[in-house]
């Protein structure tokens, strides 16, 4: 009972430290970057780099895809444009498992103190958002590290092996990441558990990688949610955003067959900086190889909102 305790202990403040990053950074930084993402999205490719800026800086691929969702049924924002924003910001929430991945446990309480001291004592609210980001910092690998001492805890538990060892397999793994993200409307915080559970071992490379490909495909469930009231142009915005993601995850399970991942990243010692590295990986590909292509996934949106959303096709 202790460790689910912990367990949930650990969770809980890796959710709150990654939400606390997210809201204070946009908070302090949000009407700027707005800006940013009206402003420099003339083509396709400074789509997504500006996707994948905005992103990385307010570590919420949901938000800026949501903003474009927001942007694009207000007119202010082309579909062109809002693709690349799309894929751009698919690629910028990797950065928060990049930054797990190094792991910078040990500094975590001292972010958490000095985060406070700002927040407490400066007069400037600018600087007590800055405080609040640094404090999330702080908790995120405060709960990273709760957590991998639970998963530890659990090495010898059948139940939890026996759960584990049943999304051993392509699309059980993919199905397990949807649901995870789809649940905890949130693909870094399930590419952060999974990297919690790499630590301890305890958790196959083979199967991550299989639960990161769904977990893409379920960060699309807020964003489809949120596009719901919308304009017909938003709304093919998150199936462009659906068709992306699911276009990627079955390219990369035909070269599964091929190609082992796991031979990819041999030359690195971390399980958790593999996990990163094939998370960046499968985005920054699938944007490569989609981004071509972004034209006929704008017709094959319109088509899928025309036939399923009973939109009226435009002449």
């Amino acid at each position: 009972m202790y460790t689910v305790i912990n367990l949930l202990c650990g969770i809980g403040l890796f959710l709150i430290g990654m939400t606390l990053m997210s809201e204070y950074t946009t908070e302090t930084f949000g009407e700027k970057l707005k800006d940013i993402l009206s402003a420099l999205t003339k083509n396709k490719i400074s789509g997504v780099l500006t996707g994948l800026t905005v992103t990385g800086i307010i570590q919420s691929s949901c938000a800026t895809t949501v903003t474009a969702v927001s942007f694009v049924s207000a007119g202010i924002l082309s579909l062109s444009g809002a693709v690349g924003i799309v894929m751009g910001a698919n690629i910028g929430t990797t950065v928060t498992s990049l930054i797990i991945a190094f792991n910078f446990s040990d500094i975590a309480p001292i972010a958490v103190f000095f985060g406070t001291i700002l927040k407490m004592f400066s007069k400037k609210q600018k600087l007590q958002s800055v405080g609040m980001i640094i404090i999330g910092f702080g908790l995120l690998f405060i709960g990273l590290n709760t957590m991998s001492s639970a998963f530890e805890a659990l090495k010898d538990n059948p139940s939890f092996l026996s759960f584990i060892a049943k999304t051993d397999g392509r699309l059980q793994g993919v199905l397990t990441g949807f649901i995870m993200t789809a649940i905890m409307q949130s693909s870094s915080a399930t590419v952060g558990i999974l990297q919690a559970l790499s630590m301890q071992k305890l958790i196959p490379l083979s199967t991550a990688f299989y639960i990161i490909l769904g977990q893409n495909i379920g960060a699309v469930v807020p964003v489809i949610i949120s596009s719901a009231g919308t304009s017909k142009t938003a709304k093919q915005v998150s199936v462009i955003h659906l068709l992306f993601n699911l276009i990627g995850t079955v390219i990369f399970l035909i070269f599964s067959q091929f190609i082992s991942f796991e031979n990819l990243f041999s030359f690195i010692e971390s399980d958790s900086m593999k996990i990163s590295l094939f998370h960046i990986m499968f985005n920054v590909l699938s944007t490569v190889m989609l981004l071509p292509f972004s034209d006929l996934m704008i017709k094959i949106s319109e088509h899928v909102t025309a036939t399923f959303l009973f939109y009226k096709k435009e002449k």
